[in-house]
């Protein structure tokens, strides 16, 4: 015996009756009772996003067919984000500029390795130039002029 359908309403935006209980429960014979709270439900169903909104998209019809489902309210929902939601999307979000971040400052090395090698190249070759150009330019002191 399961009546986790219409418990799972109350948690469904847009329905008109709140947070009340809608449904009793008797027992003819030996049962045994389990008891998931809202709460542990919902942040169980943190892991399984798509049981969540098969959940919730249960639960409107269940308060439709009972006319018990604010339609604006529930639309609304599907807009926003709950916390958990929310701090899940900022965690990716800067994960995802963590990566770039890294990527960045590897790139930003390489580059700037690449460049003072070339610098000391091309100072090098430089300094052989104007070595060369100095002895063109410099007259041998037994040399004479015509």
């Amino acid at each position: 015996m399961c009546d986790g359908g219409r418990q799972s309403c109350r948690s469904v935006a847009g329905n008109k009756n709140g947070n009340r209980r809608t449904a009793n429960i008797r027992s003819v014979g030996y049962s045994d009772l389990f008891v998931l709270s809202k709460e542990d439900l919902w942040e169980a169903l943190q892991e399984y996003p798509e049981a969540r909104r098969t959940l919730i998209e249960k639960g409107r019809m269940m308060l439709r067919k009972d006319n018990l489902l604010d339609e604006e309210m529930a639309r609304a929902q599907d807009t926003t984000h709950t916390s958990e939601e929310n701090a899940e999307l900022v965690q990716h979000s800067l994960e995802r500029a963590k990566t770039g971040v890294a990527r960045l400052m590897a790139e930003m090395r390489s580059v700037t390795y690449k460049l003072h090698h070339r610098l000391k190249q091309l100072e090098t070759l430089a300094a052989k130039r104007d070595a060369a150009a100095a002895e063109t330019l410099s007259v041998p002191d037994d040399v004479t002029a015509d």
